[in-house]
């Protein structure tokens, strides 16, 4: 077994930030594989060619190729049956997927605001050009002006967090006694603020911050150690 996993990376290629392949290295952490990184700027698209397709993440996995993050979650389920599972059983693999795509598109529209200059800030300057053009094209404005209002976006995501805070009214994890694919899924999605900036966006007596910091410590070991309290 020889996994690769190809992620975006900062100009300090130690940095790593996108939430989808966050999601793809939570999985593998919880799996217990063995796995080694590749990082990619986001002028470097030729790293991974071979994948035949434009967008990260992607593993490889002996000589399989799989794109996507949730299309490496059923591939590492189904590969890896004995290893710790993503999903206890079907019905938490829709509430996952469910949630994987809630995380994707609703809570994610808030998150640019909050830390795109951040993430313009860390970014190699050869991808400086590229991520300015298509961000402005995508967002209708310059980044700076995008930014300029960010507890905007902050209270926009707190307001999509509610669903999360009557999930965890009555459990530790989104997967009940213990994380699973959903608690991945929101991590990753925190992750990529946090990794990419110092903008507080959880208030520290909400129940998603005793979440927060309690799901750090399973998947400490590919952690930023200045995360972890």
């Amino acid at each position: 077994m020889s996994i690769t996993l190809y992620e975006l990376s900062g100009a300090d290629r130690s940095l790593r930030f996108a939430p989808h392949c966050w999601k793809s290295k939570l999985a593998l952490v919880h799996k217990q594989l063995s796995f080694q990184t590749e990082p990619v700027w986001f002028t470097e698209k030729e790293k991974f060619a071979f994948a035949e397709q434009p967008l990260l993440p992607v593993i490889t996995d002996g000589d399989k190729v799989v794109c996507d993050s949730w299309s490496i979650a059923e591939h590492l389920e189904e590969k890896y049956p004995q290893a710790p599972s993503l999903f206890a059983n079907n019905e938490a693999k829709e509430k996952a997927k469910a949630l994987h795509l809630w995380a994707s598109t609703v809570l994610s529209k808030h998150i640019p605001g909050i830390l795109i200059l951040d993430l313009y800030n860390v970014i190699a300057e050869q991808d400086k050009e590229y991520f300015r053009r298509s961000r402005e094209e995508r967002i209708g404005t310059s980044l700076e002006a995008f930014a300029a209002t960010p507890e905007k976006h902050i209270k926009g995501l707190q307001k999509e967090l509610t669903y999360i805070r009557e999930l965890l009214a009555t459990k530790n994890y989104l997967g009940g006694d213990k994380p699973d694919y959903s608690d991945i899924c929101l991590l990753a999605t925190f992750l990529w603020i946090a990794t990419s900036g110092t903008t507080e966006f959880l208030e520290k007596d909400d129940l998603i911050y005793a979440w927060y910091q309690r799901v750090l410590t399973n998947y400490s070991e590919v952690i930023p150690k200045s995360l972890l309290v």
